[in-house]
């Protein structure tokens, strides 16, 4: 019994000797554990592997400034303006699209199928389900999920453009406003006594015009104009100011779009542009 204990013993010395020394590594059984990365000294300096860092817009909601203190619009991206392609400004349709698959369509007479990679019309949409026509004015109708034509490229297209010329018109009207010795002079006859601007007979407003002729704000267009709003009395800054909305069509990721931008006017000038429902900077 006692030279059985000592054979195996010296059996399992062998192995361990073998599986240390001699096995090639990653195929050992008992010594496979990895050396310990120590850093290197070298002229007393220690020298590590820097740790890699988060990209800095990860942890801000808005975007750095540039250019000396121009600060480009925050924008949402695509698939938040469309809830992750579920909602679709009308000024999207109607829109010639190309098919990745097979659409059925159905008519009074009949139906017939339109093969992948033909072209068709997305002429409507019921969440991310696409409305297609083979034309713009034939009756006969098919569905077709967003992603299964090439709807997707082409809206991220245009977006993509409207991203830009959102922060070039922002940038130019940034440096308009530098250029300009401090906030636009004052039109004393251009607001009643109460220090609400005066409207015309048409409705429009010399003080908001002269505003956006001198560049205070870009995207507003005169010949955009749909219609204009009457002063609203509010308290903004803690001081009074009279709110003017101003209705009118503006260039959207999709296409022409209707929105409102508000005129606040203190002490005979404008003071600010803003959209009302999120309260950011009009360009």
């Amino acid at each position: 019994m006692k030279a059985l204990l000592i054979t195996i013993l010296l059996f399992t010395a062998a192995i361990l000797v073998y599986d240390r020394f001699i096995t090639p590594a990653g195929k050992r059984f008992v010594f496979e554990n990895p050396p310990l990365d120590l850093p290197e000294r070298e002229s007393g300096h220690v020298h590590t592997t820097p740790v890699p860092r988060p990209p800095s817009h990860l942890h801000s909601s808005s975007p750095a400034p540039t250019n000396g203190g121009f600060v480009p619009p925050q924008i949402e991206p695509l698939e938040s303006l469309t809830k992750n392609w579920t909602v679709f400004p009308p000024a999207t349709f109607p829109r010639q699209i190309k098919l990745s698959k097979p659409v059925q369509l159905r008519m009074a007479g009949g139906s017939s199928t339109l093969p992948a990679g033909a072209t068709a019309f997305a002429v409507g949409a019921q969440a991310n389900v696409l409305i297609i026509a083979p034309t713009q004015t034939a009756l006969a109708r098919g569905q077709a999920f967003v992603h299964d034509t090439d709807m997707p490229a082409q809206v991220r297209e245009s977006y993509e453009r409207w991203k830009k010329g959102r922060v070039e018109m922002a940038l130019a009207a940034w440096r308009k406003r530098q250029s300009t010795e401090g906030a636009p002079a004052a039109m004393p006859h251009a607001v009643d006594a109460t220090g609400a601007p005066k409207r015309n007979a048409d409705g429009s407003y010399d003080l908001l015009l002269a505003s956006m002729k001198s560049g205070q704000v870009t995207d507003i267009k005169s010949g955009k104009i749909q219609r204009w709003g009457a002063p609203q009395a509010r308290t903004i800054d803690n001081q009074p100011t009279w709110a003017v909305s101003v209705f009118y069509e503006t260039m959207a990721f999709c296409g022409p779009l209707d929105t409102e931008a508000q005129a606040h006017v203190r002490d005979g000038r404008v003071v600010r542009w803003i959209y009302p429902g999120s309260g950011e900077p009009v360009p």
